[in-house]
């Protein structure tokens, strides 16, 4: 008989955020594994079911109950420091055999542990970040001790840990852990392959909204694209996720250069199975990332669909993707993304040949590192000897 497992967390199923994908690829080695897969999202749009309700997504089955996502302070204090919703859920469904959190807040966590204890339920942590507080002074302190709390303490208590990246794996080395980056199901119908469209201009991508463009230095990669654009081959920077006001809010009203609309194309939130589609028919994804704890424990999602579809990444080291990307191959990992280096290493990339990309793109739709069932040894293990 199978044994259930229930995923708990800030994802919006099933493909409504890169949480969702997150826990969704993680759900298909559960039950290659023989668990039944229960999740408990949020959602902002839906009524909520006192039952878990059965889905299928791209031949998955699991089940799901939505919770309200928080719409004030106070029931934000409630979701982040009361775990009645997931009890609940539980006594009137189903007793799982394990419990995952993934990205759990700290208080909300402190009181699971107990109770999973008592009622004889392995908790495991599905961690992906490392999170940097921003905002004022209140919210860091609040998000800097949560942040605190659960990376250094509350996760060594518990039966195992799901790691993201190398840098976690390191870090939580002397305890029960398995590192699964990003994942995939590449037999999924939206990965297969398609004709590699030829067109007049280069064109690059960059996926996500305003607010990941300031983590992902979008403003840096526009301006060193207007530095050199009189010196490499035409292109075209499609920006998916963000409207140009959008851009300008979180950048500054001076964020644009003045002709950028010669060469830039904003194009609002999307379906991801559109996007996949934008992304498979550029030349190149590029995204750029500082050197911080938060971008070290993380790895990003851009990277794995990118390679996905068939599409060469163009970034700087960040996380483990070094252990990935094969240079000139796969993409271009820059040296640095200070001014003057980056435009020159922009300025080579920009100009390599159409036949250059072309071979890069078909190497790139090969890659298989990210399927999920390339895991499944490492994964089964771990799950066989949670204690």
């Amino acid at each position: 008989m199978n044994k259930n497992i229930l995923y708990v967390g800030g994802f919006s199923l099933p493909d409504k955020n890169a949480a969702a994908h997150r826990v969704m690829a993680n759900g298909l080695l559960f039950a290659k594994s023989g668990y039944n897969v229960y999740y408990i999202d949020v959602k902002t749009d839906e009524v909520i079911s006192d039952d878990f309700l059965e889905n299928e997504f791209e031949g998955f089955k699991y089940y799901v109950k939505s919770q309200q996502y928080p719409k004030n302070k106070k029931e934000w204090f409630s979701y982040i420091t009361n775990i009645s919703f997931v009890k609940k859920s539980i006594d009137l469904n189903f007793k799982p055999d394990i419990i995952v959190v993934y990205n759990y807040p700290a208080i909300s966590l402190l009181r699971l542990i107990p109770y999973c204890k008592n009622n004889n339920i392995k908790l495991i942590a599905d961690v992906t970040e490392w999170y940097l507080p921003q905002g004022n002074l209140l919210f860091k302190i609040v998000k800097g001790l949560d942040s605190y709390l659960r990376m250094r303490f509350l996760h060594k208590r518990l039966n195992g840990i799901i790691v993201i990246s190398k840098f976690l794996e390191n870090y939580y080395k002397d305890y029960n852990l398995v590192f699964l980056p990003p994942l995939i199901n590449k037999k999924s119908k939206k990965w297969q392959k398609s004709d590699i469209i030829d067109t007049d201009k280069l064109n690059l991508i960059y996926v996500g909204d305003a607010s990941h463009g300031n983590k992902d230095k979008l403003d840096i990669i526009i301006n060193s694209l207007n530095r050199i654009k009189d010196y490499v081959q035409d292109f075209k920077f499609i920006i998916v996720g963000s409207t140009k006001s959008q851009y300008i809010k979180v950048f500054g009203d001076e964020s644009l250069p003045p002709i950028s609309d010669d060469y830039l194309v904003f194009l609002e939130r999307q379906p991801h199975e559109k996007v996949i589609e934008k992304i498979k028919n550029a030349d190149y994804t590029i995204f750029l990332r500082s050197d911080n704890l938060s971008n070290r424990a993380g790895f990003p999602t851009k990277f794995v669909e990118s390679l996905a579809c068939g599409t060469p990444v163009i970034t700087n080291s960040s996380s483990n993707i070094s252990d990935f990307l094969v240079d000139s191959e796969t993409g271009f990992l820059l040296p640095s993304i200070k001014n003057h280096q980056l435009d020159a290493s922009l300025k080579i990339i920009l100009n390599k040949s159409k036949a250059h990309i072309l071979e890069m793109k078909y190497k790139s739709r090969e890659f298989n590192s990210f399927h999920y069932e390339e895991y499944f040894q490492d994964f089964n293990f771990f799950i066989n000897n949670i204690n």
